[in-house]
């Protein structure tokens, strides 16, 4: 009878341990496990989103979930939906309460690579669809697996949904603090919620705030500081404050054929493309058009002629007429991956240094920690799709996450993108709500030019 109890209550040991391993196998965050996964991004309205959010009943609009697979065979993925809580928690609601529909479902929609040297297999999903609808707002987690079992994560991916019941405004305001005035941005934020109910104003509200579309540096869970006439005013003096950076490094792989911006050198071989880029300088002031920290996938290789599109520099065209929306479409099994050369001259060793963008989620990842050569400085080699890519050079702080300073730094007249996210705790409810996001472009008159 002992010996019952015992095997009984081992196995519901076994059952939560696997579960708890389970949970434990991902993160909630913008995440790759295999690295075999490539070019995970999220459109929206055909353009890579700076931070992908949505309308609650926006109704013709939506996300496209976008990534590829290095292989030659077509693979099963199966999709998982997950509600969070404003720091980004598992939140304790039944997937009922939160979704309409279907749940872990397969990714059907998959395309095999086009005449490319890299055989790989582009698979895309968007949401809402038939299957799945969102009933709530909030903060949400894509969780994609590679079996039906739903044990092996590959990609986790963040989004949100918001209701837009309250009015939400951002602008920008000098700086208080002169020894940070020329290096960072100051913001003021102030919110419009008088057609809610809410039950205490001052525990119920925070803002999170988003530079471009990193995650690693944003401003969370600030409180109001006071109300007047129906106008919250969140705390400006000195905690919505953020280092400006620098504008980004870029380069334009669009072509495979010939070298555009910041490109310097290409090479076809029988084994695909080798692209070294320009080598690049510390601290160097950059100015001109840049993607917000994105990188849009595109290729006009397989055009038959060229066009003035193709010849003309990043900073003398506008974003939307840089890329069709069909070229667009097509690229995503058109365009081939190459073996791209960062290089950083440096004369001297330096710190342990780490390439950074989208394509590796701001992420300080070991597989990009750039080497030292003597008399070379540093430089990197790495696959990626084709396209325009915007990245920086970052080294490790003390907690292991990105520091800029050294090899970027900041500059006030930078142009960003700030995303603002205004949260409601719904305590009957028991969930955080998005009641209104905003985002306006910076300048250095500081204007909201939303």
């Amino acid at each position: 009878m002992n010996y019952i109890r015992l095997t009984f209550a081992a196995f519901i040991l076994l059952i939560v341990s696997s579960l708890s391993a389970q949970d434990a196998d991902y993160v909630y965050e913008d995440r790759v496990y295999d690295d075999l996964i490539k070019s995970v991004q999220i459109y929206i309205d055909n353009q890579p989103a700076i931070v992908p959010f949505i309308g609650l009943n926006s109704g013709f609009r939506s996300f496209t979930f976008r990534f590829d697979e290095l292989a030659e065979g077509a693979n099963e993925f199966f999709y998982r939906v997950i509600h969070c809580d404003r720091n980004w928690k598992r939140s304790n609601l039944d997937e009922v309460e939160y979704l309409e529909g279907f749940n872990d479902e397969e990714i059907q929609s998959s395309e095999f690579s086009t005449n490319t040297f890299v055989d790989y297999v582009h698979y895309s999903l968007t949401l809402p669809n038939e299957d799945t609808q969102f009933r709530i707002s909030g903060n949400y987690i894509l969780i994609i697996y590679d079996d039906e079992a739903m044990t092996n994560p590959v990609i986790s991916r963040r989004f949100m949904i918001n209701e837009d019941t309250a009015d939400l405004y951002t602008n920008f305001r000098q700086v208080h603090n002169v020894q940070i005035s020329s290096t960072h941005h100051q913001l003021g934020i102030e919110a419009d919620v008088s057609d809610l109910k809410i039950g205490n104003i001052m525990t119920d509200l925070s803002i999170d705030i988003i530079q471009n579309n990193r995650w690693d540096n944003r401003i969370t869970n600030q409180a109001p500081k006071f109300i007047v006439k129906n106008r919250i005013s969140f705390d400006n003096t000195g905690k919505l404050v953020i280092p400006a950076g620098k504008e980004f490094r870029q380069f334009d792989m669009r072509s495979l054929q010939y070298t555009s911006q910041f490109v310097k050198e290409i090479d076809l071989h029988d084994e695909g493309s080798d692209v070294l880029l320009v080598p690049d300088r510390k601290g160097v002031t950059r100015s001109g058009l840049d993607f917000d920290g994105r990188y849009v996938i595109y290729t006009h290789d397989f055009r038959n002629q060229n066009s003035s599109i193709q010849q003309d520099s990043l900073f003398r065209v506008q974003y939307n007429d840089l890329f069709s929306e069909d070229e667009i479409e097509q690229s995503m099994y058109r365009a081939d991956y190459a073996n791209v050369i960062f290089g950083l001259e440096s004369t001297q060793m330096l710190e342990e240094i780490y390439l950074l963008g989208s394509f590796n989620d701001w992420r300080i990842d070991e597989n990009f920690k750039l080497k030292f050569s003597e008399g070379n400085g540093y430089y990197i080699n790495t696959i990626l799709k084709q396209g325009v890519y915007n990245y920086l050079y970052a080294i490790k702080d003390v907690d292991g996450k990105p520091d800029f300073d050294l090899l970027e730094g900041d500059d006030r007249r930078t142009r960003n993108y700030y995303t603002t996210i205004l949260y409601q705790t719904d305590f009957i409810d028991q969930y955080d709500r998005i009641i209104s996001v905003n985002q306006v472009l910076s300048s250095e008159q500081f204007y909201n030019i939303r």
